[in-house]
């Protein structure tokens, strides 16, 4: 016979009441944060659009519907309702910013490659696929074109560039938290993040560990001491994070990006004790798994992984070279890769660069490698600015500032070069962030050019108030000037 207890009943309904009520208490949170930032994104949009383009980035590198899922409305699409105060807001401040703006020629190739795509679409062999998934590449170009006109100063880069470290910053906390706290949990191994696969977390996470490099090195002062360090954790809890990924290609990006800063960083010596202590730290953070997993990239030849890539890239490439000036579709190959070799049917190509080949043509894809290579290039260029504006500094805050800038391109170049290299392994044509970096290396020349100038006018008030220096008298030896007055007089 089943005896009733109405004791327990009564304590089984009362923590159940408890937990939905803690459960609806960290859900109004997440809405109540994202109310907040939406409501703050579009009064500031209204003023200038720069803050549209902001508030958009920031929910496509946080993706909030997926890290917050549980709590979230899903009727609600918050990037959607960022990009539309982003058009709204362009819309508005048109006219300005046509007077102020001009097309740079990352703007020109992301045209011509949009004009590709379209083509492609209407001769895709299933144009329902296409359609899909050209609608996804217009709402990303159409930001892309927006955003070059409308970022205009350097501290909105700097701005962009702290909010991808705090965004990937924050997820890594959030996976590290589940693993460490919660009987170690994996869930961005199993499960991926954001609508990608653990391959493709680990290459978003992958691409913020640069921009902690750069404000770990940010000339800060006062209360604001503190943020280096707080930015070289983050680092660190963002790699740990592309660990736990278990990603071979993420980890081995990761490790070309962050060699990259250290061949470019100055002084060398600072790069040399930067890279024994990363050896270090990086050793104890990466557990056996870990490393077993990383150093199984020696056995590709034997992995049945890397050998279903080899034959889909095999596939990608036939298919490509039948179909060369406009593929087959925008992701209409995965239906033929089988009919080429690959493992199975509807098989992605796992290769940015020969899935565009395939899918949208040879010049296509051609057109997208050479965006890639304008931006390192741009990127590069930046940074010969900051080294030869060193010289007419006015004095040693502005050096430090021109070299933080300097340290924000390097951090930039190598983000958009871990893409690059882990892209050979992904197919992430709509990845969001190299697409935002494309952006800031199309407008950096110019923007930098102007901050420079900027940091160097004091110099030049300086000249025109300098007093005149009368010859000493016969016998009478003048003490000697500090450097920077010796190299104002000298002017």
């Amino acid at each position: 016979m089943i005896k009733f207890d109405f004791n327990s009943l009564t304590s089984f309904l009362g923590e159940t009441v408890k937990h939905s009520s803690e459960v609806e208490g960290n859900a109004m949170k997440q809405v109540t944060f994202l109310s907040l930032m939406t409501i703050l994104g579009a009064v500031g949009a209204m003023q200038t659009p720069f803050w549209g383009v902001l508030l958009y980035y920031t929910l496509a590198m946080l993706r909030p519907q997926h890290l917050w899922d549980w709590a979230l409305d899903g009727s609600i699409r918050w990037s959607l309702l960022a990009a539309m105060i982003t058009l709204v807001s362009f819309w508005l401040h048109l006219s300005r910013l046509i007077k102020r703006s001009s097309f740079n020629g990352m703007v020109t190739l992301i045209l011509l490659y949009a004009v590709l795509v379209m083509f492609s679409t209407i001769t895709a062999f299933n144009p329902q696929i296409a359609q899909g998934w050209a609608i996804e590449y217009a709402k990303i170009m159409i930001i892309a074109v927006v955003a070059s006109m409308v970022i205009e100063h350097f501290w909105q880069i700097r701005l962009l560039a702290l909010m991808i470290l705090l965004m990937l910053g924050y997820i890594a906390w959030e996976i590290n938290f589940l693993y460490f706290f919660q009987g170690g949990r994996l869930n961005i191994f199993h499960y991926g993040y954001g609508g990608l696969d653990n391959n493709g977390a680990g290459l978003l996470l992958a691409m913020g560990v640069p921009f902690a490099y750069c404000f770990a090195l940010s000339p800060e002062k006062g209360w604001f001491r503190l943020w280096p360090v707080a930015a070289g954790v983050l680092g660190l809890v963002i790699m740990h994070a592309v660990m736990m990924t278990y990603s071979r290609g993420a980890m081995l990006a990761t490790a070309v990006g962050i060699l990259w800063v250290l061949v470019h960083h100055r002084p060398r010596w600072q790069s040399g004790g930067a890279a024994i202590g990363l050896v270090l730290v990086l050793s104890v953070m990466a557990g056996p798994q870990i490393q077993e997993r990383f150093l199984s990239t020696t056995n590709f030849k034997t992995d049945a992984s890397a050998l279903s890539r080899f034959e889909s890239w095999s596939a990608a490439w036939h298919i490509a070279w039948e179909n060369p000036i406009l593929g087959k579709g925008i992701r209409n190959s995965n239906q033929y890769t089988r009919n080429y070799g690959a493992d199975y049917q509807g098989r992605t190509i796992h290769n940015q660069y020969l899935q565009i080949a395939a899918d949208t043509g040879i010049p296509a894809a051609s057109l997208y490698l050479f965006m890639l290579g304008f931006g390192m290039w741009n990127f590069r260029r930046a940074r010969m600015m900051c080294r030869d504006a060193i010289d007419s500094a006015p004095d040693d805050d502005a050096i430090r500032r021109i070299q933080h800038a300097s340290q924000i391109c390097l951090a930039a170049q190598a983000s958009l070069l871990i893409f690059i290299f882990d892209g050979m392994f992904l197919s992430l044509e709509m990845f969001e962030p190299p697409w935002l970096l494309m952006v800031v290396a199309g407008v950096l020349p110019r923007i930098m050019q102007s901050h420079l100038d900027g940091l160097c006018e004091a110099r030049e008030g300086e000249l025109e108030h300098a007093p005149v220096i009368a010859p000493a008298p016969p016998g009478v030896i003048r003490p000697a000037l500090p450097k920077h007055a010796m190299s104002r007089v000298s002017r």
